[in-house]
């Protein structure tokens, strides 16, 4: 049996309350979950905080997965939110910036191989703002209109600060 059928399935169980599905269903998509998680709240309890409401949230409206993606796509929009949802509670601001005054933010460079954790541990120093709009953007790919309907700011804005956040990580990986 595929991955898909398994998950299938136990979505099904879960539908019917069976709290091992549930758990099964957790340890299959825990530790990516928890990855997104913490890449937008630099604390572990944050992000287990999130991991464990998202899950809740799921197994609440299991009736509302529709199976039309996969339960990993549904549940990982799930924990997104949830993460959007802190953060709007954080009231972290996101700064509207006039376009002439992004001309010098795309003109970094980078090295040309920089090591997975020096980008990570970058990433984790960012300003929430910068961190938020470069997880969702350029990890999460979602595109700068869905980020501005997901965080209440314009489209202009969400490009605006994806290159600053870009310029401050490159400023970063550079020192």
């Amino acid at each position: 049996m595929g991955e898909i059928e398994l998950q299938n399935k136990l979505v099904e169980r879960c539908r019917k309350g069976d709290i091992k599905a549930q758990f099964a269903l957790f340890k299959m998509h825990s530790k990516a979950m928890y990855n997104i998680a913490i890449r937008f709240f630099n604390n572990k309890m944050d992000a287990e905080d999130i991991i464990q409401e998202s899950f809740i949230k799921a197994f609440q409206k299991i009736d509302e997965f529709n199976g039309l993606s996969s339960f990993g796509y549904w549940l990982k929009r799930i924990v997104v939110n949830g993460c959007i949802s802190e953060i709007r509670k954080r009231k972290i601001t996101f700064e509207e910036i006039n376009e002439e005054s992004t001309g010098n933010l795309i003109d970094e460079k980078i090295d040309s191989f920089i090591e997975p954790e020096k980008v990570h541990n970058a990433i984790k120093a960012l300003p929430d703002g910068a961190r938020t709009i470069i997880n969702l953007y350029a990890l999460e790919g979602f595109k700068h209109d869905e980020i501005a309907r997901m965080l209440g700011i314009s489209a202009s804005t969400s490009k605006t600060q994806f290159m600053r956040a870009k310029k401050l990580l490159v400023e970063k990986l550079n020192s």
